[in-house]
């Protein structure tokens, strides 16, 4: 399609309507000719006047006010605007369709706009995939100056494309970090450590609850206050993700894949222990390894871990544990503490899964996530009397099953387990790996 297009408006169309019924009496009633010439001319010198008045394409901007990137699976929002930069009135539309990898609504953005006048208008959206998506480019129509067309274009602003990336906004994942401290905090209180995983990192002013033991006398004495110590474990251990990537992890809850969701709880865990000043590693695997990242220290490892993450493709291949523990175990051979993000469904998988696994969680410390599917329990606790319903209920009842007692073949051999859906992994994955170093199982 050209880039402009002028077409005739629905006033234009009509009075070229009533011309030929006009037309098309004249045989029948032979005065009305005269009328017809005349206003046949008269419409033309109209349309003719009409399309030289016709506004340049330079006279209208458009443009989009978006963010570097937004989170999946998460609402965001952005702003798109018109500005009249001709001397006089303009009436104009604007169709803004969004990307096919975004859940919101097309929409239409009508104004009258004098001359120098903008108008703009917020959009929310969610972001159901990663990746980076080109809007398709919006259509402006500008009614002429007497109404008999329309100038259709397509229009190209600078910002032409939406981000999305995996994790939480900046805000939450502070406020995670803020609770993991306290949480961290109260649990240095109730276990007892000793030798090396016990070491000294500041002073603070007492306050009520705090443990005798832990006072600084002389510190207290020079400040007239009472200070007490805090400690920290030993910041000296490897944590590496290894995180599914098969096809099971490509179902959708929500609009939004596991592989996707998933990954927020596992930079919320990155940037806890990133914080602590733990080096982060990162496996990720279907059927082959398709990314790893050694174990390094320090913050940039998290923008790092989130670059690798939007980068993995879309779950398509089966999962394969053996290789991925082969691969591991030849790029990784110190212990450390390895967390699995993976789902599985039938037995067979489960059994091969069980055997890879259980020699790693002999040599490491392991924190394995299944990440769970909500419909399977929304299909088991909702009752229903049809035979169809029933055995959906049966069914899924059944691989429940089977999920629990692989679960708790894993906990007997030592690996610390999460059955959870992905929006409820966060917490108890921060807790699990809290509880490991506080009880220095590493």
């Amino acid at each position: 399609m050209p880039r402009r297009v002028i077409v005739p408006s629905r006033v234009f169309l009509a009075l070229l309507a009533m011309i030929t019924a006009l037309g098309i009496a004249i045989p029948f009633v032979p005065v009305l000719a005269t009328f017809w010439y005349a206003a046949l001319l008269l419409v033309g010198l109209l349309a003719l006047a009409d399309l030289l008045l016709l506004p340049r394409a330079d006279v209208l901007r458009v443009w989009r006010e978006i963010e570097p990137f937004y989170n999946v699976g998460r609402r965001g929002t952005y702003r798109v605007g018109i500005e009249n930069r001709a001397t006089r009135y303009l009436s104009i539309s604007l169709r803004e369709c969004l990307p096919d990898q975004v859940d919101g609504a097309d929409f239409v953005l009508r104004a009258s706009l004098g001359a120098g006048e903008a108008r703009e208008r917020e959009v929310e959206f969610v972001g159901i995939r990663r990746g980076r998506y080109d809007f398709p480019q919006p259509t402006l129509r500008v009614l002429s100056l007497l109404g008999l067309f329309e100038v259709q274009e397509r229009m190209s602003p600078e910002e032409n494309s939406l981000t999305f990336a995996p994790g939480r906004p900046a805000r939450e994942t502070e406020w995670l970090l803020t609770r993991a401290a306290i949480l961290e905090e109260a649990g240095q209180r109730r276990t007892r450590k000793r030798g090396i995983d016990r070491e000294f990192e500041s002073l603070r002013e007492y306050v009520v609850g705090d443990e005798i033991r832990r006072m600084d006398w002389k510190a207290s004495a020079k400040r007239f206050k009472p200070h007490v110590r805090q400690y920290q474990s030993e910041r000296s251990t490897e944590l590496i993700f290894a995180l599914d990537c098969g096809r099971l992890m490509g179902s959708l809850i929500e609009g939004v894949s596991k592989l996707d969701l998933v990954m927020t709880p596992l930079l919320d865990l990155a940037a806890v222990a990133l914080r602590r000043d733990e080096r982060i590693g990162f496996l990720g695997f279907d059927s082959k390894p398709l990314a790893f990242m050694p174990p390094r220290p320090g913050m940039q490892q998290l923008n790092n871990l989130v670059q690798t993450l939007s980068t993995l493709p879309e779950a398509r291949e089966p999962t394969s544990y053996l290789r991925a523990v082969r691969y591991l175990e030849t790029r990784h051979r110190k212990r450390c503490l390895i967390v699995f993000l993976t789902d599985f469904t039938d037995e067979l998988s489960a059994r091969e899964m069980h055997a890879t696994l259980a020699a790693m969680a002999r040599r490491h410390v392991m924190i394995f996530v299944a990440v769970g599917d909500p419909h399977l329990r929304t299909v088991v606790d909702t009752p229903r009397l049809d035979t169809t319903s029933l055995f959906e209920r049966a069914v899924a009842g059944q691989l429940l099953q089977e999920r629990r007692q692989t679960i708790a073949q894993l906990d007997r051999m030592g690996a610390l387990t999460i059955d959870a859906d992905p929006m409820q992994i966060s917490g108890p994955l921060i807790s699990r790996y809290l509880n490991v170093r506080l009880r220095g199982m590493l």
